[in-house]
């Protein structure tokens, strides 16, 4: 059975949505010209794909967990260097380097990585600020990690909310298109940093590669909803070359269920299986890794 945590703070961030518009209804003058289209009803109908993809798309700290739990070492190699961050200048690069920052951030605290942690989180701090963004990420948040050196759980608390609260703040002030590629290059980086692990034959490293077919097809669909956006196509373009690859990977799905621990701690499992090749897992591997380096490039 599959099965995703996500924290409290998490659902209540995502259950933000667009404010709808109130029409005056006093007015019985039936001579008005046809109603359009709401933009904020198009706005909310964005918000809820959204939704849904956070429910279908592990975040990074739970893949990096899983790195963690099978024991292996952490490798400040397979990381996007902090050194790259000046280089980035596009809208595009710095929202997908978001993303990918958020990731690392998450693999270097979970591996107690305390003074890499800062300094990864004052790297996405300084992308947020130059899309504008700033507002996302606390300002005493890197003070707040400074205070929790000693300790790994509050440490990835502060992590895990960081990332909850970016998103929720680029859907509340309308920025979906800028959270659609944080998102995007989270999800690339959080692959990409479990794919480097593949190669140990370790079936749930491999299970969990082959188990973001629906993660992809779900981001593949909310990229969808923004058409054809000129800052969103090669991103796209890229995702699809990837589901390519993943339409070789077997799958069942069956009923979805959630449940809620006395921690406040959604669990969401449903009793799917995938099944993929090592070829196909190979191929996947070194086509994420091709994607991930022309962005942080």
């Amino acid at each position: 059975m599959q099965k995703l945590k996500w924290i409290k703070p998490a659902a209540v961030a995502i259950g933000f949505c667009a404010v709808l518009t109130a029409c005056d209804s006093g007015s019985s003058n039936t001579n008005l010209p046809p109603t359009q289209p709401n933009v904020d009803s198009l706005e909310l109908a964005k918000m809820e794909e959204l939704q849904k993809i956070f429910f279908s798309i592990p975040a990074p700290m739970e893949m990096a967990s899983l790195i963690k739990e099978k024991g292996y070492k952490y490798n400040v190699a397979m990381l996007n260097s902090t050194d790259n961050v000046s280089k980035y200048t596009s809208e595009v690069k710095k929202a997908v380097n978001l993303g990918i920052y958020g990731a690392d951030l998450s693999y270097a605290s979970m591996f107690d990585q305390k003074q890499e942690s800062i300094i990864y989180l004052a790297a996405a701090q300084k992308l947020a600020g130059q899309l504008g963004v700033d507002g996302a990420l606390q300002n005493d948040i890197i003070e707040r990690l400074n205070a929790s050196q000693d300790s790994r759980d509050s440490l990835m608390k502060i992590v895990s909310e960081a990332y909850t609260d970016l998103n929720g703040y680029l859907k509340e002030n309308n920025r979906t298109e800028i959270s659609a590629l944080v998102i995007a290059g989270g999800w690339l980086e959080a692959l990409h940093l479990t794919g480097q692990y593949s190669d140990k034959g370790d079936a749930q490293i491999k299970t969990r590669i082959a188990e973001q077919k629906l993660s992809l097809d779900n981001l593949i669909k909310y990229f969808d909803r923004f058409g054809e956006k000129e800052s969103l196509k090669e991103m796209k373009a890229d995702l699809v070359s990837l589901q390519v690859l993943y339409a070789e990977v077997q799958s069942t799905s069956g009923k979805t269920q959630a449940t809620k621990g006395s921690d406040g701690t959604f669990t969401i499992g449903n009793s799917s299986s995938t099944s993929i090749s090592d070829e196909t897992l190979k191929k996947i591997v070194t086509l994420v890794g091709q994607i991930r380096s022309k962005y942080i490039a």
